[in-house]
């Protein structure tokens, strides 16, 4: 059973919050001007919430929530000012499933006897162009994956998720890089997470 869009909103909403202000808040530099009156919990939250909808892009979450959450944000920003905050926080946001996960863990008392690995393509730009014009650089490369095995320009995740379905930990590189390199990459990670 599932509860309805707004109390899961406001549970994931007070989840992130307690979880920013205590791990991540004191760790963000202060930037010159005023301070923004969308505050980085609820940026994070909208991220975080975006995730859930089905099929979802950057302007279906925030038109969603621009027509159904307006009385939760009331100084909703624009689309294009949300998503540059949104990746600004990535870091934050990469590291938030990993306390996500501990968190309801701790609320829940359910302890994890196995979590599952396994690795993603994604295509960032056709592969002849990709190729061509070196796009994103040393970011992205060619790999082949998914389920049919084509050829892509991009970058390949690895994503760890506990029996629980919470998503413990991920890690990107390179399209050609083999799985084995990415998990040592997630352990170490896990291990060390600077």
């Amino acid at each position: 059973m599932y509860p309805d869009p707004d109390t899961f909103l406001v549970t994931v909403y007070c989840l992130v919050d307690d979880i920013f202000r205590e791990k991540f808040a004191h760790l963000k530099p202060k930037g010159p001007g005023r301070k923004p009156v969308f505050s980085d919990s609820e940026v994070l939250t909208l991220a975080v919430v975006g995730q859930w909808g089905r099929g979802w892009s950057e302007r279906g979450m925030h038109r969603y929530a621009e027509a159904h959450w307006r009385g939760y944000f009331p100084n909703l920003p624009s689309q294009s000012s949300l998503n540059r905050r949104t990746r600004a926080l990535g870091g934050v946001l990469a590291m938030l499933g990993r306390e996500v996960s501990e968190k309801a863990r701790e609320v829940t008392g359910v302890a994890v006897a196995y979590e599952v690995v396994d690795s993603v393509p994604v295509p960032l730009a056709r592969r002849c162009r990709g190729s061509k014009g070196k796009l994103f650089g040393e970011d992205a490369g060619i790999g082949r994956g998914g389920s049919d095995k084509e050829w892509y320009y991009g970058v390949k995740v690895l994503v760890a998720v506990g029996q629980d379905h919470f998503i413990t930990g991920f890690v990107a590189a390179r399209a050609n890089t083999e799985d084995r390199w990415l998990a040592e990459a997630l352990l170490r990670w896990r291990r060390d997470p600077r």
